[in-house]
């Protein structure tokens, strides 16, 4: 993500990252008792908000992302989850194969939803 805030950002504000830090939201991703990233959730009263998934660069590629998304898209299937990144984020393509569509465009930063599971959804 470094490399995108720069190109899209002009650099990284640390205020900024620190102000939306909120530990509470803040799950830490751990592999082999070392952590390998975090993610940051915000429950929302209709909806679920992924603020922001991080993975070490040497953990990045192995699945470890896929299995996040789907355990939360198991643990949250009766509400929408929403996400805000780049257009151009190798990630956005990770979401669209998990069914998350892009609902707003504000230049290069795309917002992105996946609606309630419905079959999950009829059955309660």
């Amino acid at each position: 993500m470094h490399d995108l805030f720069y190109k899209h950002w002009g650099g990284w504000v640390s205020t900024e990252f620190r102000n939306g830090f909120v530990v509470e939201n803040i799950t830490m991703v751990i592999i082999a008792g070392k952590r390998a990233g975090y993610l940051s959730v915000i429950k929302e009263p209709t909806s679920i908000y992924i603020d922001n998934i991080q993975l070490s660069p040497a953990r990045q590629g192995q699945g470890i992302g896929t299995k996040l998304l789907n355990r939360l898209l198991a643990t949250y299937s009766k509400v929408s989850i929403r996400l805000t990144t780049f257009e151009d984020n190798p990630a956005k393509r990770l979401y669209e194969r998990m069914g998350f569509v892009v609902v707003e465009r504000n230049g290069m930063t795309v917002k992105m939803e996946k609606q309630p599971n419905e079959a999950v959804h009829r059955s309660c």
